[in-house]
């Protein structure tokens, strides 16, 4: 069965709507493993416009599971990184303009050294994932800058307007999976996963975690966020259909 996380992002853009101090992204994180989730994710901007440094050491203070953090590879955020000493960082593409959403590393276009980034985690104990498009090309060069793991960026397919399209970025992101497992990574996927679309990706096989973020905490809005995250825990619990 594969394990999920759930990305709490959410709760921290709730309260930056009124820029107070709750609703509190650990005590969500707390709530969401009461829940059963495998682990807590959080993204960390350059504007820290969400999620606050304070937010991290709080986390880890509290979270029992593992706890992963998004993040552009920047000198100030990765120095916090390796301070805070997180279960796994999560590399993101890095925008000045923080404005910009979270988007997926291109490895022929990226002017960062990741091999040097990747064994500076790796020296502290800190594990290391790229969130990359479902694309094999992009697989190997994770796994060739010393990656454990990948987070395949499954928008395509969760965005999708008709069944062909959806089948088609569908195939993507098992070629991708594929090329992962070949490659000894450990799959991750994300972006845009709920309640419905998730039973194609479990299909798949071979993921073994997803990270999930939206659906769980509109979902908590009404029922909870511990009942939203038992509903999901259930969800991945149930048999396969076979066709």
């Amino acid at each position: 069965m594969p394990l999920f996380s759930v990305l709490i992002d959410a709760v921290a853009a709730m309260r930056e709507l009124k820029r107070t101090f709750e609703p509190d992204p650990a005590q969500a994180a707390v709530l969401a493993e009461l829940g059963g989730c495998d682990g807590i994710v959080v993204q960390l901007r350059r504007d820290r416009k969400y999620i606050r440094d304070r937010d991290l050491y709080m986390l880890k203070g509290v979270v029992k599971t593992k706890l992963t953090v998004e993040m552009p590879p920047i000198d100030d955020i990765i120095n916090r990184m390796l301070e805070v000493k997180p279960w796994m960082v999560t590399l993101v593409a890095d925008h000045a303009d923080s404005d910009s959403p979270v988007s997926t590393i291109d490895f022929t276009a990226a002017p960062v050294d990741f091999r040097d980034v990747t064994a500076r985690f790796l020296a502290v104990g800190v594990n290391v994932c790229f969130f990359v498009e479902p694309e094999p090309e992009q697989i190997k060069s994770a796994a060739k800058a010393g990656a454990s793991a990948v987070l395949i960026n499954c928008s395509g397919f969760t965005g999708a307007l008709t069944l062909d399209d959806a089948q088609t970025e569908l195939d993507r992101i098992d070629r991708a999976v594929q090329a992962a497992s070949k490659n000894d990574l450990e799959i991750h996927c994300g972006r845009g996963i709920h309640y419905k679309n998730i039973i194609p990706l479990l299909e798949l096989g071979h993921v073994d975690e997803f990270i999930i973020g939206h659906a769980i905490c509109s979902r908590a809005l009404l029922i909870g966020m511990e009942r939203s995250v038992r509903d999901m825990a259930e969800l991945l619990r149930m048999p396969i259909q076979s066709t």
